[in-house]
């Protein structure tokens, strides 16, 4: 970690100044592992590889399975809960808006409004988790997320309370995109409310599975994602899988042949007309910004994860908080991996400290 400046990194986050507010979605996720054999009552093995997991389907053909599974635990979830959260144990200011509870906020969000600002508009959407070692596989039942649009968050937030958060804060998230059905129509409404009085706000998006919605509905997004920009720099994350589908619309892939990877990136953020595009998976970070040089940062394989749901959330949630501590974009991606580092090797949402820890690690 010699050529990152930790000491800066830890004076930038303590004082942070600054307001985020995330808009969209609420999880509870109920945790689950897959048990493979068992011997008795306390002696079993898992399936710790998906793609063992995968085979034993393929391998029952046509007919039935049976699997038992062990409950891991239940937690809040989802892009709001997860990086208001994140970005909240890190020193952000942070309010919430989605689905949480209703009428009193779900005990899986205690924690939650512990530090976050909390406004639900609903109960919460049930997710149904399966970790393994090396992935997850999610199942949600979505009714609540699904019927979330701005009229609803006006009916019961009020537009008034609404224009408040949206005037007050530095960078305002919307999503997940691929289980927000108007997602479009609360972003261009969340644009409409932005006010003109030179504050550099930023909008941040993570759009999640991307086959969930077919390729028209990604091309309209990013269209009305090109056209608000010009109202507030916009950021962009994706995942490994993510990435390659974007990439491919311009017919780039996520590797470093012909040119390094960060250097595509900018390319591609470019074509997008967007302010930032961030790529992560478990091996790094790379980003590309207006006004600044992009950058790759490593991150240290974990081969002992104890817990995956949330991983790419607490990337996202570190790295818009040091965003928002003024850090330059090579510090946003050490804090960004450390943070989720930490996460994934102990289930726990870091501290700055815990973060710094990390950061000055070299451990697996």
């Amino acid at each position: 970690m010699s050529k990152v400046d930790i000491q800066k990194i830890k004076k930038n986050l303590e004082k942070m100044d600054g307001k985020i507010t995330m808009i969209g979605d609420g999880f509870v996720d109920e945790v689950w592992e897959i048990v493979d054999a068992r011997k008795s009552p306390t002696d079993y093995t898992l399936y710790e590889q998906m793609s063992r997991f995968g085979q034993r389907i393929v391998d029952t053909g046509s007919g039935g399975i049976g699997l038992e599974l062990v409950k891991k635990r239940s937690t809040f979830g989802g892009l709001t809960g997860n990086i208001g959260y994140c970005a909240a144990r890190l020193g952000a200011d942070t309010t919430i808006v989605g689905v949480f509870g209703k009428p009193e906020v779900d005990p899986n969000f205690e924690e939650v409004a512990q530090l976050c600002n909390v406004v639900s508009v609903d109960a919460p959407s049930i997710t149904h988790v399966f970790e393994f070692n090396d992935g997850k596989i999610l199942m949600s039942h979505m009714e609540s997320v699904l019927n979330i649009n701005w009229d609803k968050i006006v009916k019961v937030a009020g537009l008034e309370k609404m224009k408040s958060l949206i005037h007050d804060s530095d960078i305002i998230g919307v999503g997940y995109w691929s289980v927000l059905p108007h997602f479009d129509d609360i972003l261009e409404n969340v644009s409409k409310i932005l006010p003109e009085d030179g504050k550099k706000r930023r909008f941040f998006f993570d759009f999640a599975d991307l086959q969930k919605k077919d390729m028209d509905s990604l091309k309209t997004t990013l269209e009305l994602l090109k056209k608000l920009s010009e109202k507030a720099p916009m950021t962009l994350s994706l995942n490994e899988h993510e990435a390659a589908v974007i990439f491919g619309l311009f017919g780039e892939t996520l590797d470093d042949l012909g040119k390094p990877l960060q250097v595509k990136l900018d390319e591609v953020r470019i074509k997008l007309g967007l302010d930032e595009l961030v790529v992560h998976d478990p091996h790094f970070g790379a980003a590309a910004c207006a006004d600044e040089e992009p950058a790759f940062v490593s991150a240290t394989f974990c081969t002992n994860v104890v817990r995956s749901a949330g991983a790419g959330d607490n990337f996202n949630g570190g790295y818009i908080a040091a965003k928002l501590a003024g850090l330059n974009i090579t510090q946003r991606l050490h804090v960004a991996n450390a943070t989720v580092g930490h996460f994934i090797r102990t289930g726990v949402f870091p501290t700055v400290e815990d973060m710094i820890k990390r950061m000055d690690s070299s451990e697996d």
